[in-house]
């Protein structure tokens, strides 16, 4: 198995514990793991297709389990319709063969985001993904994710920075449906700000993923800029007040030109590019 970043990384460290070692190829593998998508059409389609593809190359004798958000959206049709999977298990479940029904879902969707960050193996690049929090508290009306992902919760601030620790890598991205809106018992305002300044004294670069107009602030920005990546990726969908209404976005789009000309007035050595999204229509029809 691979090593992955995120929740995923976490899932493999789990197995490595229990004397799994990474193949080279599908069919050496004696346990095979599909972390699928489920966000839109196509990448549910492209999950599926990759488990019957893998399905037919790996070794008769080797097991075949699908995870991650298809699995979390859908994972009892993944059983039902899908009799070459062995196991189909939710986002946070751990992968174990016991006897029980193929399909094993989350028991609490609300639960505390697990947080044994020393599970995780080391980075085989220079940078990784590492996961702070999980779900979103968000309603929009293009995404499914609280549905599946339950409230956001964020992870221990010492379990994280462990994590980045034991990747041992140049550059951390910090993942996060909602990056700004950390959530945790005692959690202070301005976490993220305090979670990047701690970071960054253990990596050269700390990158984040996702913010969005509406969390932008001074102080918000200037940990970006002393990051050692001064970059963001700026999630803009729409400046329509009521097309927003309608989409279920949260923020006012006034503020957010506001926030964009703070940013242009910085010196010319501070660069910032904004990404600006049209919103993804959730297909009703699918899982």
């Amino acid at each position: 198995m691979p090593e992955e970043s995120g929740r995923f990384g976490q899932d493999c460290g789990g197995l490595l514990a229990e004397g799994y070692l990474p193949a080279q190829s599908v069919d050496l593998a004696d346990l095979v793991v599909v972390n699928t998508c489920a966000f839109i059409d196509a990448a549910r389609q492209e999950s599926v297709d990759t488990v019957l593809a893998l399905s037919e190359s790996r070794r008769r004798d080797s097991r075949l389990v699908v995870t991650g958000c298809l699995a979390a959206r859908a994972g009892a049709e993944l059983a039902d319709e899908i009799p070459e999977v062995d196991l189909v298990v939710d986002v946070g479940v751990p992968v174990t063969f016991r006897s029980g029904p193929r399909w094993r879902p989350a028991t609490d969707r609300g639960a505390e985001p697990r947080s044994d960050g020393a599970a995780r193996p080391p980075a085989t690049a220079p940078w990784a993904y590492v996961k702070i929090a999980e779900g979103c508290d968000r309603a929009c009306g293009f995404c499914a994710i609280p549905g599946f992902r339950g409230p956001q919760r964020s992870r221990d601030k010492d379990a994280i920075l462990t994590e980045v620790a034991r990747l041992d890598v140049a550059e951390v991205v910090l993942v996060a449906q909602d990056l700004r809106f950390l959530r945790a018992r005692s959690r202070p305002p301005g976490a993220l700000i305090d979670l990047v300044a701690e970071v960054r004294r253990r990596v050269e670069r700390v990158r984040l993923l996702y913010l969005y107009p509406s969390a932008l602030s001074d102080p918000l920005i200037d940990a970006i800029i002393t990051s050692g990546t001064p970059y963001f990726d700026l999630s803009l969908q729409h400046v329509s007040a009521p097309l927003l209404r309608r989409m279920r976005r949260y923020g006012n789009p006034r503020d957010s030109p506001n926030g964009l000309r703070t940013s242009e007035t910085a010196p010319p050595t501070r660069h910032y590019v904004r990404h600006s999204s049209s919103a993804i229509r959730r297909d009703r029809r699918g899982p």
